[in-house]
Formats: C-alpha cells, structure tokens, sequence
C-alpha cells in the first residue's frame, strides 16, 4: 500500500479535525455541567491538593523569588500555604515549608568531610613510606 504525499496530508487532516471535534464536543459538556451546577447552587469538584503538595510547590516557587532571604521565603511560602488552605495554624504551616525544605535540602548530597575522602596532596596515608616510589 504506497500513499501519495496528497494521501497522508489529507488522513492527518482528517485526524486532526476528528480531535478537534472531541476536544470541542468534551469542553462544551464541562462548561454545560459546571454552569447547571453553579444554578443549581451545588458545589463544583474541584481538585483536592494536599497540604504537602501545596508547600512542596509553594517552597519550590519561593527559591525563584531571588530577592529574598531565606527566612522571608519561608515566609512568604507559609503566607501562601495559610491562603490555600485556611484551616491550617501559622506553626503547622511553618513545619509544613519548613519538612518541605528539609527534604529539597536532603536530596542533594553534603560533600563528605571525613578525613578518608579529604586527603591533604603530598602527605603518605600511613605516615611510612608503603606508598612512594621506589627510588
């Protein structure tokens, strides 16, 4: 089955329209369901974040502000976490940006400062001479 440039352009042609028209006939469903919802005075679903993901993202969103402190991120990241979600108290909220800043912070590895990994150049390890060239 060999197909003309002409063919394949008017089939994609043809999908796209197809797509178009279920996005279309899907958005037009939604709007006609949320607006006899709203008149109806039902509540719309919404979806539902946690408050973890909330002060993930807002933590996240906070490191872009670069003129800020760190201290005045967290805070305005505990500011935005208390605006989404109302019913959590000012320490919650703070412990809250405060475990999400600690787990950004404990996925990059500390450099080790252990002796082993920071040998000082040209000293032996064991102070013999089982390490130099012989001569």
């Amino acid at each position: 089955m060999n197909l003309t440039m002409d063919q394949i352009m008017n089939i994609a042609l043809i999908v796209l329209i197809i797509v178009v028209a279920i996005s279309q006939g899907v958005s037009t469903a939604l709007d006609f369901y949320v607006k006899k919802m709203t008149e109806e005075g039902k509540k719309v679903p919404t979806q539902v974040i946690t408050a973890k993901e909330a002060s993930d993202a807002l933590y996240s969103e906070a490191n872009k502000l670069l003129d800020l402190t760190g201290a005045e991120k967290k805070a305005w990241a505990v500011d935005q976490l208390q605006k989404q979600k109302p019913n959590l108290t000012t320490e919650v909220a703070k412990g809250m940006i405060q475990k999400s800043y600690d787990d950004a912070h404990a996925e990059t590895p500390a450099p080790e400062d252990s002796e082993e990994a920071t040998q000082q150049i040209g000293f032996l390890d064991n102070g013999d001479d089982s390490n130099a060239k012989d001569a």
